[in-house]
């Protein structure tokens, strides 16, 4: 959903875009899951667990609301800086570029990443909002955010940039000029250009629908599309909905819904391959990614062997713990009595939905519960969330009802339904 807030710079031709994070998490758990969501669904279990390659990892360049160093990030985040010269700090309340800071390269504390030896330059290519607000960004901060990628090149080895910020708003001829030359200066520089394709159903959204620019859209487990994914102009589809992620803390979260996380899991995923190969062009390793789809998701193991890397999927496959690979962990020990367990209904203070974020706040909760909401919508499927804290906040399109239930030691609460008050 596009997010808005009042113009920090008052030039013609601001845009006030949409953060592309529709962040619909539900905690999965103390650490992530040895084989996430998004690595099943792309066949990509193998590359968390690959050796190093012989020449060390390249970078990716990510240009968002900016990174936070959590446990997740810290290790690969080699630089953070900001177009405007401010802080690096991710300026997002939801953490956008952190997240998928994280779903690109997390090292597993909250999230294991797409690639978790992979390295990070974060550009804050957004403003710094007002309390409370969504940062904004203008087409300027597009290229200009991609010269500065670029001129990282000798110290980083960047192969990749990642934007997940997209617009509807058309620039200006110069703006597009000025845009064409920054691609440009970067293909130069053997470095590939992918951007969050939208979310809204329908045409690629700026700055996806370039040239020079690989478009990435959202995809579900099952090969399918996200329901809210841009579609038509896409150069393929990586995995964008009930992924893992961490949250705002840097906890494990699962459920996230985003083509600002698809870009950021294919950004990894294209680093890593040019950092085990690192003889292929950007556009030959983008095509190996491209000929190895299945219905136009990304199949990583396949892509990595159709470049020769074979022994690098079979490496990583064989370290995948075996828990993970299907060996069934050991049972947990018997609970109390299922009589014993009583659960009260949630003592619901508010369900709000202002400007894309859904807001449910609890009056209290015990130790030990945890909250699980289940938001429905006009059209689409039903989003799932879980909490142990007083207050869940997720990025959700426009939602119908909230039906929400306490859980605790395996016992659950009646059902509640709730008003969703939207402001």
């Amino acid at each position: 959903m596009p997010r808005t807030s009042p113009p920090a710079r008052t030039l013609p031709t601001a845009i006030l875009a949409a953060l592309l994070l529709a962040a619909s998490p539900a905690v999965a758990g103390a650490t992530s899951p040895p084989i996430t969501v998004q690595a099943a669904a792309a066949n990509a279990a193998f590359l968390a667990y690959a050796p190093a390659p012989p020449a060390g990892a390249k970078a990716l360049c990510l240009v968002d609301s900016g990174v936070n160093a959590v446990p997740d990030t810290a290790p690969g985040l080699i630089s953070a800086t900001a177009l405007d010269g401010g802080p690096g700090t991710d300026v997002d309340p939801l953490t956008h570029g952190t997240i998928d800071a994280a779903v690109a390269g997390g090292t597993g504390s909250g999230v294991l990443g797409a690639w978790p030896q992979l390295k990070i330059v974060s550009v804050r290519a957004t403003d710094v909002p007002s309390p409370g607000q969504s940062p904004s960004y203008q087409y300027n901060d597009y290229f200009n955010a991609i010269e500065l990628c670029t001129r990282f090149v000798g110290s980083a080895q960047i192969a990749a940039i990642d934007i997940p910020l997209s617009s509807k708003i058309p620039p200006t001829p110069d703006q597009s000029d000025a845009f064409t030359a920054a691609v440009n200066r970067a293909k130069a520089n053997s470095i590939s250009i992918l951007a969050g394709a939208g979310n809204d159903p329908g045409p690629v959204q700026l700055p996806a629908n370039q040239p020079g620019v690989f478009a990435v859209g959202a995809g579900d487990a099952n090969n399918a599309a996200c329901d809210f994914s841009a579609s038509t102009g896409l150069t393929f589809y990586a995995p964008g909905c009930g992924i893992d992620q961490i949250n705002t803390v840097g906890e494990t979260f699962c459920c996230g819904n985003g083509t600002s996380q698809a870009s950021a899991f294919a950004g990894g995923v294209l680093v890593a391959l040019r950092s085990y190969a690192p003889a292929l062009t950007p556009d030959a390793a983008v095509g190996y990614l491209l000929s190895t789809t299945h219905n136009g998701h990304i199949d990583v193991a396949a892509a990595f062997r159709a470049a020769g890397l074979g022994a690098i999927v079979d490496a990583g496959t064989a370290a995948i713990p075996k828990t993970a690979a299907g060996t069934p962990p050991p049972p947990p020990p018997p609970g109390p009595a299922p009589a014993a367990r009583r659960v009260p209904r949630p003592s619901v203070k508010s369900v709000t939905w202002h400007r894309g974020v859904l807001t449910i706040a609890l009056k209290s909760i015990a130790k030990g519960a945890r909250l699980r909401a289940t938001i429905t919508f006009a059209h689409g499927k039903s989003l799932h969330l879980t909490t142990t804290h007083l207050r869940l906040r997720a990025r959700t399109r426009a939602p119908k009802t909230a039906q929400l239930r306490l859980t605790r030691d395996g016992a659950s609460s009646a059902t509640v339904s709730v008003r969703i008050k939207r402001r």
